[in-house]
């Protein structure tokens, strides 16, 4: 096994892959765009096989890992040993991420889309204004019904979310995509 070269930046990882011809690359991997298209351009303009290295292996960096035709998804804190092993299976046309961690992944979006779908209309609209910050007051006013309907529609939705809190019910809705996560980092407890 020899390293053949070192990058600075994601971004200049094509360029490097494309001069070097490495069989397989080490990337380190944020869920951002950024690194999800490099880690694409890397695995269409060559035939160099990857490995993301990341602080954070939650199941969307799997799932891009996965959609991408990444071999391995490793912590950053990995020992020496393992990335070495990891190299080695996905060199030889391996992958370390398993049928049941795949299986287990798609199954995810499909129950996150019944959870998605048990909301109504309404609760969804109280569940996108209280993730922009406005009081339970505000939203009645906003939406024409009573403060008691929006404390029923948050008692629905907190329901439906399997939540406990007006804050669990806007992580569980983020989670969900069905409040935008720029915005979704403001609640009122009113």
């Amino acid at each position: 096994m020899v390293v053949v070269g070192t990058v600075g930046s994601v971004v200049d990882s094509p360029a490097a892959v494309a001069t070097l011809k490495p069989n397989v690359v080490i990337l380190e991997f944020r869920l951002s765009d950024r690194s999800t298209k490099v880690a694409s351009m890397i695995q269409s303009d060559s035939a160099a096989k990857l490995i993301f290295l990341t602080n954070d292996e939650n199941e969307n960096v799997v799932l891009a890992a996965i959609e991408i035709g990444v071999g391995a998804v490793l912590n950053m804190s990995s020992p020496a040993t393992d990335v070495i092993q990891a190299v080695r299976t996905v060199a030889e046309g391996g992958t370390l991420i398993t049928a049941p961690t795949i299986s287990s992944l798609l199954r995810g979006p499909r129950k996150a889309d019944k959870m998605r779908d048990k909301l109504t209309g309404r609760e969804r609209e109280v569940v996108s204004l209280m993730s922009e910050g406005v009081s339970n007051r505000q939203i009645a006013a906003r939406m024409g019904i009573s403060y008691t309907t929006v404390r029923s529609h948050v008692r629905n939705a907190a329901s439906k979310l399997a939540a406990h809190s007006k804050l669990e019910v806007l992580v569980n809705a983020q989670r969900l995509d069905l409040v935008d996560h720029k915005t979704g980092n403001r609640i009122s407890m009113a």
